[in-house]
Order: structure tokens, then sequence, then C-alpha cells
């Protein structure tokens, strides 16, 4: 995709005396280290001269008082970051469990963003707090909500898991405040998995007089409702048999939600239907019509059927499209022929409203004009076309491609098809230009629906028609009115901008033609239709009729009738079946993803065949919305109502005291004006609310804490039930809170005690909040979710970006294996237990549930290398070596997979470099050699050395060792400039995707990993830390006022961000590698953990806390700024979780399960350092103190287990010069040890291994 600039990201030169920061003053405020952060100053004019296209000075706007006050900045400790609901209103933190839905709470008091339902939209339901004091009543929220009177201020902080409210406003007699979290316990994914949030409210009276305090939760029951389509009131299409319920459970009063299941749909005989609708739609889960019913695709309608041989086929078309083809329309009209029955339908029907205005209500004439004229069939290459990108490939593919469901539907062999076994590609094909020379254009279209995947109509510049698939892969034909430019030139655009589902768009068959249906298709209409009209009229939109045929004239035979629900139809005999045409549609348009909308059109359809269907009547218990949940309090006095349907009238009642009864009250009692009792009528569900009374003493402060918890079992992939985990330890939301509120005082103060642990450091407040907020994502189920045989998997992105689990993309993760790693070595069983081949290479993505064969792509070469480097990780991070004994044999075949792939292209014998496609987490492969790759497949080895050490296998070990050595060489021979290291690539410029001499920010990524898994240095560390210095002084650029942004963009305005690749010595590809000029945090946070291990902490400093003030809170261009939800392809990126490597870099942590080794050396803040460890057992906190009273030389540790055990053998400290003594206690008893002083620290060996329990501390003091 060619840029509209060539700025590499190297931009112009800087000014002494210019309003912009100079390089000199720059470096005197930042350092030498750091002397890169406004971009080398000669990068610019370099790639003036070496580029195809000129490039674009970026200039910066930050000025030297504001680069001092950002520094200083930076290594303050800080408080915790302040959101107010009037300045912050993006910050919302989400609440709920590993795998069990979420919603999130913010800054203003709303709770949007409702993923509970097994959907991955975000869903809205009416949830909401509210207080009574004195006489004032308000609602908990800044904005949104009921029309009741509001809260003026709110304040947040967060900490996650936890987030803190604080309600402002001076009509209150008391100070409130509201603590929200889901329980959070490393290495508990049990209790991590909750589906619960709790909520509790502390009231404090500042006054000298007692006060009386009323909280209140209202929320509507949404059983049935999957985040789909808006609630109105109490309805929605999906409601219906809703129940409420208040009983008591211990000391809490509980408002259970549930529904009645729906009995499953009838039919009492066998009809199979064929329709012109969105089947993916129609077939979305549950499935609700009986075995009896089939719906299929119109190009499934059998042909060549004999006469007599089509009873109970029924063929709907709704809106019958003006393109609908001869070919299909004599399929249908010979079934109809053979008995069929076939119904028109619809609020537009465009093909019947062309048929009568052209033959204005009178038998058909011959009405051919000009003839066609084929503009494109795609049949041999793109030759009348300019290509842009990647995804269309160098010339039209021939149908479905690798990893793709089969596309169908096209004319001829070949077709337009931007999916290159990923929809991760983006393209544009651009047609010559045209003269408009006949009325109608017609094509042939597939793929994605969104406007990002589309097939354009240009006309002076602009874009005056459109047309995008529906999320098929079959093409359906698509007509375009364009008599309003005829005699104009334009041209056709087709477009793939979008890298998530359905990414991608298939096009064919582009033709001009004066006739919008054929004429064979005019026939056959006059043969089919029972009446004659001059066109179709819309009509009354809140009946039935929705349209009305303009002169209509029935034919003889004909006769008309009116169906159960007011619908009129005219129906007629053809052959031996008959054909209905209805004044209206069948289904609402946009309602097949309804279940209940989906069955009364199926009762329509069977009725009009002489047959009965019977609806569910009620959500059906396999739907994706059915559960139940339950909103408790355990604070005193607390009562509610069960059951209203409007929100002012139920504020309004418990304002003035009255109808918030107790438990014990008779049910009766509940009963509202204008609702019956459960369940509801069919559409319709039910509101109920919740309060507690406290009186509140002078000075006094009172807890009052609410509780909701779900459960929601019925996850589906495509159409196969697979469940959720979390619904397998719990029946019901009832019995989750029952557990919640009996435990709650454990549950609270392992939350709590994580959260003080973690934050109970030296490192800046925005250090410790980048590194928490972004492990959040292991509890967002837009990204890591758990189905019921307990497999768990990763998208990349909330909202299903991407299939799931990318190994590439994962291959950054670190905080999940950290902090539950019983998690993450499940996803290493999916890759080596399912996912590798016999070759060894582990496939990219996986089918849900995993089969015991491969699926989903071909092996990423990073994302496998980066498997081999997780299953290191995880052999680590076990308490012995019995994972490794059961996983050696995959890692090995892993390893040797790199091999044989290296010594493919280097005459049968490695050499310690990949030299063929090289696919990877760009979207596309990248050819020749690239340290990017490279340092990938050396760390990879060099874990394979090791581990097969470990196993005894010193051969495999010294091949490896081998191996390994020889690439080193050749990476150092191929790519080193003198500066960082580039792509070796000859011909790069010929081709699309490439890097060439580009300076990529992550070409060290394998030495990152390397150092997490200490492994050593992969590269020389001097060639290591000046390519780190040089991504720092080129990529880095501290403002974005300026900078051309091409592809995504992640920051923006004063922005300060790494971007992913510039050019400072010139030789930017015409089209570059894909994304080089965006920012990610997850590469940012890699890069930056990887300069803290390297002794950069300056320039690591800079880049974390610029990706964190993008997510400040504030909203602004061009993405959403959550600090709990960081964006690239979809939000709450999977990439962003390499922020753990942050802190193990940091702290120098690193721990050996089956050694039993630790090894600690702090790189900031030695002399007094603290911070959160987790290992394969327990977790805790470390420090190090240093004692510089006397000569400097004391130093002391404490290793506490806050829960569970840390075995340790050996432990290796970061020691002062001149250390003599080592002591180490354990509960008050010394230890014996033997030391050792090694070139970078104190190896320490306990006589007898040591095991710290919970609650225990390790003291070692260095004198």
């Amino acid at each position: 995709m060619p840029r509209n600039c060539n700025c590499s990201g190297g931009c112009g030169p800087q000014q002494d005396g210019a309003d912009g920061v100079t390089r000199r003053e720059f470096i005197t405020l930042v350092g030498a280290g750091t002397a890169g952060l406004l971009l080398h100053n000669t990068v610019g004019a370099q790639a003036a001269e070496t580029r195809p296209v000129s490039a674009q000075t970026v200039d910066t706007q930050v000025t030297t008082q504001e680069i001092a006050r950002w520094k200083k900045a930076l290594f303050e400790p800080a408080a915790p970051r302040l959101y107010r609901s009037d300045t912050h209103t993006d910050a919302r933190m989400h609440l709920g469990g590993i795998g069990t839905g979420n919603f999130d709470i913010g800054v203003d008091g709303q709770f949007l963003n409702w993923q509970l339902f097994n959907t991955l939209r975000d869903g809205y339901v009416p949830f909401y707090f509210a207080v009574r004091s004195g006489n004032t009543a308000k609602l908990l929220q800044t904005t949104g909500g009921p029309d009741w009177p509001r809260i003026r201020q709110i304040e947040m902080t967060g900490e996650y898991p936890l987030a803190t409210l604080r309600f402002r406003d001076a009509d209150l007699p008391v100070q409130l405040e509201l603590t929200a979290f889901t329980p959070f316990a490393p290495l508990d994914s049990r209790l991590s998995s909750m589906p619960v949030a709790a909520f509790v409210f502390r009231v404090h009276n500042p006054t000298s007089q007692l006060q009386k305090v009323s909280l209140a939760a209202f929320m509507q029951n949404p059983v049935g409702y999957d985040a789909q389509g808006e609630i109105r009131g109490v309805e929605h299409p999906n409601f219906g048999g809703n129940v409420n319920e208040i009983t008591s459970e211990g000391n809490a009063t509980v408002l259970s939600m549930r529904a009645v299941p729906g009995q499953a749909p009838t039919l009492d005989k066998p009809i199979q239907l064929y329709t012109n609708l969105n089947l993916a739609a129609l077939h979305t889960p549950p499935v609700d019509r009986p075995q009896n019913l089939t719906v299929q695709a119109l190009d499934r309608i059998p042909t060549g059927a004999e006469p007599g041989n089509s009873p109970g086929t029924v063929i709907w078309l709704e809106n019958a499209p003006t393109e609908l083809s001869d070919t299909t329309l004599r399929t249908i009209h010979d079934a109809v022929q053979a008995g069929a029955t076939l119904v028109f339908a619809g609020h537009e029907m465009p093909l019947l409203h062309t048929y009568g205005q052209l033959t204005g209500g009178k038998p058909l004439q011959n009405t051919a004009g000009r003839p066609d004229i084929l503009f494109e069939d795609f049949e041999t290459d793109y030759s009348k076309w300019t290509v842009e990108g990647t995804a269309f490939g160098e010339r039209p593919p021939a149908g479905t491609q690798p990893n793709q469901q089969v596309v169908s539907g096209f004319e001829g062999k070949r077709l337009v098809n931007s999916y290159r076994g990923t929809d991760g590609v983006t393209g544009r094909l651009i047609s010559k230009p045209f003269t408009i020379e006949r009325d109608f254009i017609r094509f042939l279209v597939g793929g994605g629906s969104e406007p990002s995947t589309q097939i354009r109509l240009i006309f002076n510049g602009k874009t005056v028609r459109t047309a995008s698939g529906r999320n098929e892969e079959r093409l359906a034909a698509a007509l375009w009115d364009v008599r309003d430019f005829s005699g104009q030139q334009a041209h056709l655009e087709i477009v793939d901008d979008s890298q998530g589902p359905w990414g991608h768009i298939n096009v064919d068959h582009i033709q001009f033609t004066d006739v919008p249906g054929s004429q064979t298709v005019m026939q056959l209409l006059q043969e089919l239709l029972p009446a004659r009209f001059s066109g179709v009229q819309a009509a009354n939109a809140t009946s039935p009729n929705t349209v009305t045929f303009q002169n209509l004239e029935l034919l003889a035979g004909s006769h008309q009738s009116t169906t159960h629900n007011g619908l009129q139809i005219i129906t007629h005999a053809v052959g031996k079946g008959q054909v209905t045409l209805a004044a209206g549609p069948l289904i609402r348009a946009g309602g097949e993803p309804y279940s209940r909308e989906r069955q009364e059109a199926y009762a329509l359809v069977s009725e009009l065949a002489g047959a009965q269907f019977t609806t569910s009547n009620g959500t059906l218990p396999t739907a994706p919305g059915f559960g139940t949940l339950a909103l408790a309090t355990s604070g005193p006095n607390a009562g509610g109502m069960e059951a209203f349907a409007d929100w002012m009238v139920a504020f309004t009642d418990w304002q003035a005291g009255r109808r918030f009864l107790n438990a014990k009250a008779p049910r009766s009692a509940y009963s509202v004006s204008g609702l019956t009792l459960p369940p509801t009528a069919p559409g319709h569900t039910v509101n109920g609310a919740l309060a507690s009374t406290v009186t509140v003493a002078p000075g006094q402060t009172v807890e009052v804490p609410f509780f909701l918890t779900w459960h929601y079992p019925n996850k589906y992939s495509h159409d196969t039930h697979v469940g959720n985990h979390y619904t397998t330890l719990w029946p019901n939301a009832r019995a989750v809170m029952q557990e919640a509120v009996a435990n709650f005082s454990t549950l609270r103060a392992r939350t709590e005690q994580f959260r003080i642990t973690f934050y109970d450091s030296p490192l800046p407040y925005w250090m410790l909040d980048c590194i928490s907020s972004q492990a959040s994502t292991i509890r967002h189920v837009g990204v890591v979710f758990r189905i019921a045989n307990s497999d768990i998997y990763g998208w990349e992105g909330s909202n299903g970006c991407c299939d799931p689990t990318c190994t590439h993309v994962w291959g950054y993760e670190q905080s999940l294996a950290r902090l539950f790693p019983d998690l993450e070595k499940e996803m290493r069983r999916i890759d080596y237990k399912h996912q590798q081949s016999d070759d060894g290479g582990i496939n990219n993505r996986t089918a849900v549930p995993s089969p015991p064969q491969p699926s989903g792509e071909h092996p990423f070469v990073d994302g496998h290398a980066s498997c081999i480097l997780k299953a290191y990780r995880e052999a680590l991070n076990h308490p012995d070596d019995s994972w490794l004994r059961e996983y050696w044999p995959g890692i090995q075949r892993a390893v040797e997979y790199l091999i044989k792939r290296d010594a493919a292209t280097s005459g049968g014998k490695p050499t310690g470099i990949l030299e063929d496609d090289q696919w990877n987490t760009y979207d596309e492969a990248l050819h020749g050699v690239t340290t990017f790759i490279g340092t990938y497949y050396l760390a990879a080895l060099r874990a394979g050395e090791e581990l097969a050490r470990r196993r005894g296998d010193n051969a495999a070990a010294n091949r490896y060792h081998s191996i390994f050595e020889q690439g080193q060489k050749r990476l150092i021979d191929l790519c080193w400039n003198g500066e960082y290291f580039q792509q070796h690539l000859t011909d790069y410029e010929k081709r699309n995707g490439e890097i060439g001499p580009g300076c990529m920010s992550d070409q060290l990524i394998g030495q990152w990993w390397a150092h997490q898994l200490g492994l050593g240095y992969v590269l020389p560390q001097e060639m290591v830390q000046k390519a780190l210095k040089s991504v720092f002084k080129y990529n880095w650029l501290p403002d974005h006022t300026n900078w051309q942004h091409n592809w995504r963009k992640f920051a923006g305005g004063r922005d300060k961000g790494l971007l992913i690749c510039t050019w400072p010595k010139g030789g930017r590809p015409a089209n570059p590698m894909l994304y080089v000029d965006e920012v990610w945090t997850g590469i940012e946070y890699q890069v930056a953990g990887h300069m803290i291990y390297e002794g950069m902490v300056d320039e690591a400093f800079a880049i974390i806390k610029g990706a964190r003030d993008r997510y400040d809170g504030i909203p602004s261009a061009p993405m959403p700024r959550s600090p709990w939800n960081e964006f690239e392809c979809g939000g709450h990126y999977a990439r962003a979780m390499s922020s753990w490597s942050i802190l193990l870099a940091m702290s120098g942590w690193h721990y050996d399960g089956m050694a039993q080794s630790l090894r600690f050396a702090p790189r900031y803040s030695p002399a007094n350092f603290k911070t959160f460890w987790s290992g394969p057992e327990g977790w805790g906190s470390i420090s190090q103190t240093r004692n510089t009273a006397r000569d400097g030389r004391g130093q002391s540790h404490e290793i506490t287990a806050v829960e569970g055990n840390l075995r340790l053998a050996f432990l290796h400290l970061d020691a002062p010069d001149g250390v003599k003594r080592v002591q180490a206690q354990l509960g008050g008893k010394r230890l014996a040890t033997s030391n050792r002083l090694t070139t970078d620290g104190l190896a320490i060996t306990f006589d007898n291994a040591v095991i710290l329990r919970q609650g225990q501390t390790l003291n070692v003091n260095l004198t």
C-alpha cells in the first residue's frame, strides 16, 4: 500500500533558536543516552536523496520547558493517577473473571461494554446505583442512565484489579466512595475466574448529626439479550419469560434474575427452505428450528428436478435483488413447476419494482437495449488495474485460498480475492478511467461486510457508489444505477483496508448494461408472479403490509388472503407448485440474528407452504444470552422491588421510602401495576432493585457491599457449542453469589493483598500502572477465553480480532505466564499436543475447540520460534522437571523444524539463518535475512541447547550450539551496518513488504527473550546496545502532530511514541512492510524491557512513559484512551502484555524452578528497591536495601511469600564490592550457606534447600 508521503520517521532538522528544543538543549535535559528523543537531524535530508517520493519533515512542537517538566516526571514515584468525570471520560476499567465475560466501570459512574453474553459484541445493560441522604437522592453517574438527579462530579483512581470512585456533591451531607473489583489472586485461577463484581460503598459522616443513608442498585433482567440490537425500555426481540425473585441468602438479600426456558419449536411436516437471506445470520446460535426444517442458500436448490419431485420445498426471496441472475431464477422456476412454493416478500423488493417499472403493469414487451460491455472478468491478470499493498497478490487467484472457507458464486476460474492465508493484509485495486456508457454496472461481490472492504465507484475524486459482501465467501450479484453519471469519466476501486475478522473482499465479473435485470429474468417473473403492477411503493411502516403494488391487477386464478399476523398475500398456482406475493416482509430488516424474529418468519413461511410451525415462546436454553444473574447486598436493613417497568416511578418510590420491602415480605407485595409477575410476555423483560439503609454516627464510616454475579453457559465457536469453563464450576449465578457473600472477607483480603504488594515499590507509579493495567487483559473475555473442556485461547484483540491463538502476537505476551502459569501451560498443551505437525511445525491460530490434528494457518516463523521460547519459560516456571520431561520430544521437534527450514535454503546444511518465506506478525512474509527473525531463531537454538543438556542429550545440545554460533556470525556479517541491524536482501526495492536498510524497532526481539530466560547474548553485547541506541535515536518520536500516518493510527497530536521502522540511511521501499509508520504499545514495552536489561533505563523510561501518556483517559483522536485498554487490531490487545517484561528487567528476577535457583539484580534504585515476584508455586515481595551509613558494603534482602511457597537451593545477588559475610535467616533460624563471588555478583548455595512458605520471610544480609 503506497504512502502519500515518503517520510521515514527520521524527521527533519531542528534549528538552534527555534521554538522546538535544540539537540544540544535536549541532550542536556535528558542525557546523551537519550539524545534521539527528537530524532536524528539528518534523517529527513538523507531520505529525500534516495526515496522515490520526497521526504516530509516532521516538525516537533515540543518546547524546552515541556521537555524539562516531562523529563522530571520520569523518575518520580508519583501518586496514583486521578481521573475526573469532567475530563477523563475514556477512563474505564473492566470487571469480571478469567473467561467469565466482563463490563466496564467508568469515571462517569456508567457501566458499559457488557460482554457477558457469549458474543464478541459490546452490549448495554441498564444497571445503576443511587444514594439517598438527607433531602437528596441522586443517580451515582454524571452522564447516561435515566433522567434522575445526578451526582455532580466523580473522581476515580484505578490500581488493577480495584477501581475506586469518589462522589463529590455539596448536596450530600455525607462523603461517599465506591471500590469495585472482581476477586484476584495470582496463581489461583479458580478464584480469579469467579463471575462476580463486588461494589463496596464507604459512607463517612463528617457532620455532627446522625445521617440516614440509603444506597440502591437498579438493574434490568437481561436474560435473553445477547448484545445485539437496542433495548427499548423493557422490550427486546430476545426477551420473554423473564423472572425476578427476591430471597435471603445468609446475611444477604438477593435479587435473582432468570428466564423460563422456551420449548423447542416444532414443525408438523418437513420443509426444505432456500433463501437469499444471509445464512450466517440465520444460523446464528442457537439452532432454533426443528430438524425437519432445513435452511440453505439459493444456489443449493436441486437442478433438473422432475415434476412432482419437490414437495416440501419453499423458496423465500426477501427483497429479491435487481441483480438476481437468470440462472438462479430459472432454477427457481423449474422447482416451482415441480411443486415448490415460492414466496416474494420484503419492504423494498427492488427486483419486483424494476419489473413493474419496465412493464408498466402490462404484458412484457421486447425491451432489449444496447449490448452489455464486459469490463473485467479477472481471468488473466491485473493489466487494467493499479495494484497497491499486498492483499490482492500479483494476479487474480483461482478460487479458494489456503485457510479460507470455500469461495463460490464467481464465474470462470479466477476472481479478486484479498484473503492471502490471513485477513491481516491490506491493499487496493484501482481501475483505469472509463466513460459511463450504460445505465447500470453489474458485478459479483462477497467477503466482508464492513466499509473497509468495498468495491467503490469514484467520480470526480468522490466515492458515489459502494458495495460490500455479507460476511460470506459466496459472491452475490450487485447492481448500481449510474444513469446520473452518463457520459462522464469514472473509475473503480476495490479496497481492503481491514485486518479484523472478514477483513477481505471477493469481486468478479464487472459488466456495464442497460438492463437492470436480464430479459430472461423479466420473462421468468412474468411467468411466476400472480399479479401485474407498475411498481412497488412504501406504505405504512407500522403495519405488516409495508408496501403497496401500484396499478395492481390480479391474474386469472390468483386469490388474496391474510396470514395469521395480518400480512396480505396474493397466491396462484404455477405448474405443480405455487407462488405467493406478500405486501411486506416476513422478517424485519436486520432481524435474522434474533431467534424470536427468525422463528416468527419460519412460522409465516410454513403457513404459506401449508405447514404449521410452533415457536418456542421463550428464550431457548441453548441461546448465548440464556443464563442467570444475581444482584445482592449484605448491607443492613435491605429490601427491594422485585419487578417494575418505569425507571422514574421506581426512583420516585425509593426516594420517598416506599415499596422497598424486605425479602420476607409476601411475593404479592412486589407486584407492580401494569406488569404481571413472572414470566414476562414475549419480547419483554422486567427491572428490579435492591436497597440497604444505614445510620451513620458523626465521624463514623460505614461500608455497604453489593454484588453482581452471572452464569451464561452457552458459548459457541461458529455453530459448535463449546461452553464456558467457569460455568462448569458453579451451577448458576445464585451459587456464585452464595460463595461470594460467604467468603467475601477472604476474597477481598486476597485481592487487596495483591494490590498492596504490587504497588509497594519505589518504581514510578506510571510504570507500575503500565504493568498492572495490561495484565488486566487476562480477564477480558474479548481476548482470553476458556471453554468448558478447560482449553484456554486468546484472540489478538477484543471483539474477535483474528482467530485464536495467534502464536506471533502471543509471542510478546508475558503477563499470563507469570500470574497464572497453569493457564499458560494449557496454551502450550494446545501448541504441542494439537497444533504441532509431523514435521515439527506449530501452526499459527487454531480452531476452537482444538481438533487432534493441527488447524489454522501454516507456521509463522516468529510465532513458531516463540513457542519454543515459551516452552523453555514454562519449564523454568515449574517446580521440577516433570513438565519438561513430558514436552521435550515436541520441543525438540520444533527446534528441528527451524533447522530443516534453515538447511533447505543453504544447500542442505544449516547455517544458523533463515532466508525463505518468513511469515510473521507484520502479516506478510519477509525474505532474505533479518535479525527480527534471526534473533528469534538464535534464541530458540539456545533454548533448545539448554533443554537438551537438561535431558542429557549433549549431542543435540552441541549441534544446536554449533548452528547458533554459525548463525550469530552470519547475522553480523550480513546485517550489521555499523549502527544497527538491517535486512539483507539485494532486491528488496523490487518487492512488496520488505524493509531493506530500515531500522526496525524490534530487530532484537530474540535478545529480549534471551535475557528473560537467562540465555545470555545471542549477538555481541556492544552491537546489541548500539543497535538499541539507534532504535531510540531514529524511531522515538516525541510529537506526532505532523507525522504522516499510514495504515492505522495509534498516536496523534502531541503524543509520544516509538515508530515500528524508519529509514535513517535512506532506501525506504516504495511498498514497505506493513504497519511501519504505526506505534504499537506491545513493541514499545518489549523494546523498553530490553533496554532496561542493557542498562538503558533513561531511554526505556521515556518510551514507557510516552506510551502511558497516550492512554490518559482524556478523549482525543485517533483512538480511545482508556488506561486499561490499549489498542492495536482491536482493544485490550494481547501484545501489550509484553509489559510484564519491564518488571522482570527492572528487578533482574530470574527463577529456575527445576534447579530451584533465583537470580535478583535490580537495575533501578538498587540502594532501595522492592518489587512483586511470582513463581511456579507462590508470589510475594522481594527487596534490596544498601547500608550507606558506613562503608557502603552492607546490603540486606527480604524475600516474602505472601501466598504459596518458593523453593530455593541457590541464590544469586548483585552484591556491592567488598562483601565478606553472608547471613541468611528464615523464621528466626540461621541457614547454613556456601558463598562465591562471581563476575556479576554473589552466588549463595544453601546447604539444605529452603522452602519459603506462605507468610514467611527469608532475610539475607551481606556485610
